[in-house]
This record gives structure tokens, sequence and C-alpha cells, in this order.
């Protein structure tokens, strides 16, 4: 294919995220922002990446993207998000906003009585959390409203389910009894079931149908790869997907990096997959490279706050009546360290789910004793010794271990953190700390958790602000600058090296404050060699 000349080009400058966290390492405060404005250039790409930057630069054939001055960022990841989920979501009822069960039900309700042709096959909703809840509910309120119509309703922090009799049959699971009224399925029972839920009429064709329009509209936004941690134990699912909808239509997708748990690490094993590897049968993108690879193992160590189930030191209130007050450990440290020592041996970096302290403790022992590569996800709340030499984070930071954190989330927890995890809170999405004792950041949605809005996670690591116009644990805010440079998939500035897939914005986001950054959207999009204007 020929060259890409982007002509008139503003190179945003920031610095790396080592020297950032060397700066939060010396001072309380966030880094003062950089002096100077960079003057206009133009950008050669070939084969997916930078391979000249000046002014004037010759066209010698090549295509042309005039960029009329505007600012130019290496290409945005997200981290961390469960595109399958994603997919679904928009025909999924929403039950976000429900503050009890009854709420919830009242939406089921109603979605049941417009149901336009008879009684839909089945209901699924997303959104809700438990913790939110004044009460947990029962699978025997959810029969009576549902009846014999299929029904599961997924937390909005996906770990955990209200599922109906009715669905449970469908599985070939036990069913509620009168004597048993049941109640919402946890952790790894619930995965278990969320795994098998294209057994469910309609779901699998639910998810197919929203992958084009989650990929676009990430495109759009400026996300020029995404780490997914959706459960796909064959690695030629993503290859098809895309193969197929590009076969449908033009398709302009981010690159995929396709993570694999540890039931299915095996087949990637087996096929001789390491993390970066092409999938087998990946499409490639117009600048040459493969769009679909390898991507970590995910584990996911304990639960989550949203559920009341990550693995805590401290007990949980007493008021939440909770079967495990301390949480859930859905692996051992033993058994962790095991299996990231296998992964370690077969070229496989690792992602680990840990939100509670407890679970972040383990994952910083299993790191360590491991050798293995990666980076800890989610990490909400830090042990009380994690700032201090020896302590969980330094560990890991020491080990090489990075942090990958979804800012949004703040958003929805401000509200219930308090009651779930009471004295807690200055340790809660603790970003600030984590670059002062040397952490390396990457931000990410969780999606569907959060929305797969890159410019809405730096927004919230940099504002905090809450839905009440407060300020959450002003302190542990970052910079703009800290947040972008999160949000490049370790990329620096744009230079000669540097890889093609970039964003162009109108405006220089490291002027900005946390509510313009939320608004900010490329004027186009620079992925596998491919220019996508919204």
């Amino acid at each position: 294919m020929p060259d890409l000349l982007i002509t008139d080009a503003r190179v945003v400058r920031f610095r790396s995220r080592p020297a950032l966290a060397r700066l939060r390492a010396v001072d309380e405060g966030t880094p003062p922002p950089l002096a100077g404005r960079t003057e206009p250039v133009d950008l050669r790409l070939r084969g997916g990446v930078v391979v000249e930057v000046g002014r004037g630069l010759g066209r010698d054939g090549a295509q042309v993207l005039d960029a009329a001055g505007c600012f130019v960022i290496p290409g945005l990841w997200d981290a961390h998000a469960h595109l399958d989920l994603e997919a679904a979501r928009a025909g999924r009822l929403d039950t976000t906003s429900t503050r009890s069960a009854e709420e919830a039900l009242e939406i089921v309700a109603r979605a049941l009585r417009e149901a336009s042709a008879g009684a839909p096959a089945t209901v699924q909703g997303f959104g809700h959390r438990l913790s939110a809840w004044p009460r947990v509910p029962t699978t025997a309120e959810l029969d009576a409203v549902t009846g014999d119509v299929p029904t599961v309703l997924i937390s909005g922090d996906v770990h955990s389910g209200w599922v109906n009799s009715a669905a449970l049959r469908m599985l070939g699971l036990p069913g509620a009894s009168p004597t048993d009224p049941g109640a919402p399925m946890r952790e790894d029972p619930w995965f278990a079931l969320l795994d098998r839920l294209d057994e469910i009429p309609g779901t699998r064709e639910l998810r197919e149908a929203g992958y084009r329009r989650v990929l676009e509209r990430a495109v759009a936004d400026g996300i020029t790869g995404v780490v997914d941690m959706s459960w796909a134990p064959d690695p030629g699912d993503w290859p098809r997907r895309l193969r197929v909808m590009a076969a449908e239509a033009p398709l302009c997708s981010p690159r995929i990096r396709s993570a694999v748990y540890r039931e299915a690490m095996e087949v990637r094993v087996g096929q001789g997959l390491r993390t970066g590897d092409a999938l087998p049968g990946s499409p490639l993108g117009a600048d040459g490279r493969p769009l679909a690879t390898q991507g970590p193992l995910k584990v996911i160590a304990d639960g989550s706050m949203g559920t009341a189930s990550a693995h805590m030191h401290d007990p949980y209130p007493t008021a939440l009546g909770l079967e495990h007050p301390h949480g859930v450990a859905n692996i051992s440290r033993q058994e962790l360290t095991e299996l990231m020592s296998r992964a370690r041996s077969v070229g496989l970096e690792t992602a680990i789910h840990a939100i509670g302290d407890a679970a972040v403790d383990d994952v910083a022992a299993a790191f360590v004793a491991s050798g293995a590569v990666g980076r800890l996800e989610h990490a909400q709340l830090l042990p009380a010794d994690a700032g201090l030499p020896g302590g969980a984070l330094s560990r890991l930071v020491d080990h090489g271990v990075e942090l990958s954190v979804q800012p949004a989330h703040l958003i929805d927890d401000w509200a219930v953190v308090g009651r779930v995890w009471p004295g807690l809170e200055g340790r809660t999405y603790a970003f600030a700390d984590m670059l002062r004792a040397g952490a390396l950041l990457h931000l990410g949605s969780d999606a569907p958790v959060a929305p797969l809005d890159p410019w809405l996670a730096m927004s919230a690591a940099v504002g905090r602000r809450t839905p009440d116009g407060g300020v959450w644990s002003s302190g542990q805010r970052l910079s703009v600058e800290e947040a972008l440079a999160a949000s490049v998939d370790g990329a620096g500035p744009v230079a000669v090296g540097s890889p093609g897939d970039l964003a162009l914005l109108e405006r220089d986001p490291l002027a900005l404050d946390a509510e313009e950054l939320a608004g900010l959207r490329p004027v186009a999009t620079v992925v596998a060699g491919a220019v996508h204007r919204p």
C-alpha cells in the first residue's frame, strides 16, 4: 500500500510514564505541565510505523491526510474491556439505575408486558449492583414475575447474576424450590453459568449483532487497540468474527489482544501461541500487521466491591449479612503462583484481577514467587502497607508489574464504597499513591462495567468528580499528562519509529481540564493503515 502522509500536524509532547512516576516520587503534587507549543510538521507512515517527521515532506505518491493544524497523539488503548458483554449490552434491559430488587422487577415486568409478539423467548438485563440494594433478592421473586420465560439479570460488575428457575432448568441446573428460594449466583458458580449463556436461545445473536457498533464507535473515539478480557476458548473466534464483518461491509476495527483464561490456556499453548503472536487466521490491516493477537492469561483472584465479594483483610460490615465476611478468594495463593509459573514458562504474560486488599497482597506474592510478568488488574483497594518499603505495592513495582486501572468506576462506586468499605475510602482508587510508589499505569474501562470511553476514563482520573458534585480524594488526582501517558499502551510522543496508529484532535488535550477532556473526540483516527473519520 502507498505511504500515508499526514501534513500540518502538531505533535503533543508528554513525558513518559517512568519519568512522570519519578516526578511524583519527589513531589506530593501533580507534575508541572510542559512548557511551550509544537510547530506543525508532516508525518510519513509506512508499514504501520512513522518513518519520517519534518516540514514540507514530499508526497512521493503517498495518500495525504491534511491535519490542518490538529494535534496528534498515539492511538489510545483500552487496557481492560469485555467486548462480548459490551456487544450484547445494547440488546439487554438496562438495570443500572435500580436502587432495589423491586425496581429491577418492574423493569422486567414492563418488558414482558410490552413484548409485541407474545411472550419473548428470553429476558436478559445488565447493570444493577447488589451492594447498592438494601437487601438480597430471591429466585422466587424473579420467578413470580417471569414465569416460564428464561431470565438472566447480570450485575453491573459482572460478578453475580440473578437467574430465574426457567433459565436454570434450560441449562440443566437445579432450580429454586419453595423451601430454598435461592439467591443471585456469585463468583465461580456464576462465572460457570455466564460462560454457558450462549445455550440460551438468542444470546449469541444478541452479542454478534453488536460487535460492529462497538468496534466502529471505539475507533471513532480514538481507540486503536483493546485488551479483550472476554472468555474465548477458541483462539480462532476473533479472526473469524473480523473476517465475517469485513465480508459483510467495510470494517474499521481497533487491534484486539485476546486474553485467555486458565481453563483454555493449554489450547493456546498447544498451538504454540505466546503473548503478542498473531492469532491463527487473523486478518491483516492495510499496514500488513495482524489485527488479532494473543493477549495475557487472565485470572480472577477475588470478587468485586459491587457484589461485596472482594477479598479483604478486615471483615465487611455485619449489616451486609454476607456468607463470606472477608469476601471470596477465587484461587489460593499457592495455586495462583503455580499457574503464573506455568504461564511464564510458555511465554504468556499474566493479567491478574485483584480488587480487595488481601487479594492485592496475594497477587503481589504470586508475581514475586513465580517470576511472571504482566499486570495487576483493578487494584481498587490498596493494602495499608502499600506505600511502605516491602509492602505489596513496592513489591509489585520492584518486580516490574504494571497496574491496569479503571478510573470511571469511581463515578459509580462513590455512593457505595462507604457502606461496603467504611473508613477505607482514602485507599480506594489511589492512583497518585500508585505513581508515587513508581507504578506504571494503564487506563481502561472494564466495559461494559463502565463505558468504553477513554476520554471518560481520563476525565475521571483527572477530576475524580462524583455525581453529587464533590471530589473523591483530591490528592489522588492524576494530571492530564499522566492520564494521557497511561492511555497509549506505553507509547511516547509521536516520533520516528512510533507505531502508526494515531488520533488527530482539534484541541491540545494537555491544555484541557477534566470536564473538557471528557468531551474531546478525534477528527480522525489512523489504525492499521486505514484512516477513519467520524
